[in-house]
């Protein structure tokens, strides 16, 4: 069955069913400002059910996204590769009690809005700094030349004297 906008959460329970299909990268209103191109289809797999007594939504979304480098602002590829597993709720108090184990999604009106859902799981799923390979292979590079060890013993060096705090950590340790 194809990914359609909303769907009768109980039926789809009730009757297990799937969704499989792909939609184009472009239907995600609030998920293009965040895009440097709106070109694709992502892959999309949704199945309803009941587990162990729990109501379930599972499955998968995946693709390609197209993120721009905040570093060096050029556009990238960036594969998505989403794992969908919410628990449906009927109400805010079963929402609360089920947040510590699962993901919830509150259902009204028995409204399953399926094409809001994968939305919703692509912008959590977005990085919080979107970097492209290039850049963050020198990020990360940069982050081990200036972690606390390899900075105090570089300018300590640089510098030719001794770190001011090396005798109070002389002292501090034969107090003990």
């Amino acid at each position: 069955m194809p990914i359609p906008q909303s769907v009768r959460a109980s039926t789809a329970v009730a009757q297990q069913q799937a969704y499989r299909g792909t939609l184009p990268v472009c239907s995600f209103e609030r998920l293009l400002p965040s895009l440097a191109d709106d070109a694709g289809e992502l892959g999309i797999e949704l199945q309803a059910g009941k587990a162990q007594g729990r109501v379930m939504l599972q499955g998968t979304i995946g693709g390609t996204l197209t993120l721009r480098c905040l570093r060096c602002e050029q556009a990238y590829a960036w594969p998505v590769d989403v794992q969908v597993d919410l628990r449906l709720v009927d109400s805010e108090e079963e929402e609360q009690a089920v947040l510590h184990e699962a993901d919830p999604y509150l259902v009204q009106d028995d409204q399953l809005l399926l094409r809001e859902i994968v939305e919703d799981e692509l912008l959590l799923a977005l990085p919080m700094l979107p970097r492209c390979e290039t850049c963050e292979n020198i990020v990360r590079a940069g982050a081990v030349e200036a972690s606390p060890e390899t900075q105090a013993s570089t300018e300590g060096d640089a510098r030719g004297k001794e770190n001011p705090f090396a005798a109070l950590k002389g002292r501090l340790g034969k107090q003990s």
